[in-house]
């Protein structure tokens, strides 16, 4: 065909199949959800977690509302106001437990609402996990630093 001057007749890609279609009733999105049993302790979670979140909140508003015992003036303010309670601990001890304890109980309660989104929906729990993570060495690490 060379010799004669005509090209030669293109040749015609091969056409690969299209993929066989999924499965009735599952859909791509479905391979990133969990499943039952995961999305019950996701339900559980929720309840510990926002229970930890109020636990904390109300310790860190305790702690910054008490007088140090060395500080004379806040304890007879807090005697006048019928509390005996003090904080034994140095001002940067009481502040380094304050700013760990306040972000230790809000990321708790979001925790909790991501567990509930986790819970209905089987989806965002490497996040939940995550938060839950973080709240808790904070958590851990206030409470450290307020009772050495």
């Amino acid at each position: 065909m060379e010799a004669s001057g005509t090209p030669p007749p293109e040749r015609q890609p091969q056409a690969t199949p299209p993929p066989p279609p999924p499965p009735p009733g599952s859909t791509p999105s479905d391979e990133d959800q969990a499943s039952g049993g995961w999305r019950a302790l996701g339900v559980v979670l929720a309840l510990a977690l926002a229970f930890a979140s109020a636990v904390m909140v109300i310790a860190m508003a305790d702690i910054g509302s008490t007088p140090r015992c060395d500080d004379p003036e806040g304890i007879a303010e807090a005697l006048r106001q019928g509390e005996n309670e003090c904080f034994d601990g140095s001002s940067a001890q009481k502040v380094a437990t304050l700013v760990l304890g306040w972000p230790s109980g809000i990321l708790a309660g979001i925790a909790a609402l991501v567990a509930l989104y986790f819970a209905a929906t089987g989806r965002r729990g490497p996040l939940l996990l995550q938060l839950t993570a973080v709240a808790i060495v904070l958590g851990v690490l206030s409470i450290l630093v307020g009772s050495v």
